[in-house]
């Protein structure tokens, strides 16, 4: 698996007309780089932030996110490439921007599997990027790959970028594949805390069990899919955690976090 370098992230927007970020909506600062964003304004380039997965939060949750991004400066919108939420607008914006420049270069970024091939899927109108659920699988871009998305506008994907500023679980279990992830019993544990904590709910329906005890649902995920370590024959619990760290990923495990409050962005 290639992540790119902070000097190709430099070269490719200093090649690029507008350059696109793409985060999370479920959590977009832990999945956002500050890095990407300051190269695009030190070098005056157009700056998109796009909210993708905005399907997996309410509405007004999404419109929130825009209005705290808006609040310190930064262009955001709410997508969901798989169902097509707020692609025209983008394109849109796309269009817009390269009216009078034609021919353009829009520079894709983002962690893996926050959904950048997806959205230029749904940008292109057909599927023209491979795409994967879990990182390191086929679908994962493994080298810089140039489309033209519409007359005139080419779109530069990019492998993923984990920047120096973007720290946490988000970070571990995105840029690598999910059975290489060091210590996923740890990481399954920080998800199903934060979710106990957001949603308790969304716990048992997805696992059929409510409890605040992690090892205890670990243990049980295990034994109903039969997992057993083959010395001990107990409950393969690092396969559990990783089944839970891929249902974080794709959506099944409800999961959002709200935008800072007013004061939090005075004291940036």
């Amino acid at each position: 698996m290639r992540l790119l370098r902070n000097s190709e992230v430099d070269a490719i927007v200093s090649r690029s007309d507008v350059v696109i970020e793409v985060v999370e909506a479920r959590n977009p600062l832990e999945t956002k780089s500050r890095v990407i964003e300051s190269i695009a304004r030190k070098k005056d380039r157009r700056y998109i932030l796009v909210l993708n997965k905005c399907d997996l939060v309410p509405r007004h949750v999404c419109r929130e996110w825009v209005g705290y991004f808006k609040e310190i400066e930064t262009n955001a919108l709410c997508v969901s490439s798989i169902k097509r939420i707020g692609v025209k607008e983008l394109r849109r914006m796309l269009i817009d921007f390269a009216e009078n420049k034609k021919p353009i270069n829009v520079s894709l970024f983002g962690l893996p599997k926050v959904g950048k091939s997806s959205l230029i899927n749904a940008l292109k109108g057909r599927d023209s990027a491979p795409t994967s659920p879990y990182p390191g699988s086929w679908g994962y871009t493994k080298g810089i790959t140039l489309y033209n998305i519409m007359p005139g506008i080419y779109l530069v994907d990019t492998p993923g970028f984990v920047p120096p500023d973007v720290k946490g679980f988000e970070v571990l279990i995105r840029s690598r594949p999910i059975d290489l992830v060091p210590n996923p019993i740890a990481i399954a544990k920080e998800i199903i805390v934060r979710i106990m904590r957001f949603n308790p709910i969304s716990i048992e329906r997805a696992y059929g069990l409510a409890t605040t005890d992690y090892l205890k649902l670990l243990e049980h995920i295990a034994i109903k899919r039969g997992w057993f370590y083959k010395t001990t024959k107990e409950p393969n619990i690092d396969e559990a955690a990783k089944a839970v760290i891929r249902d974080y990923l794709n959506g099944k495990l409800t999961f959002y976090l709200n935008p800072p409050t007013r004061s939090s962005i005075d004291s940036r």
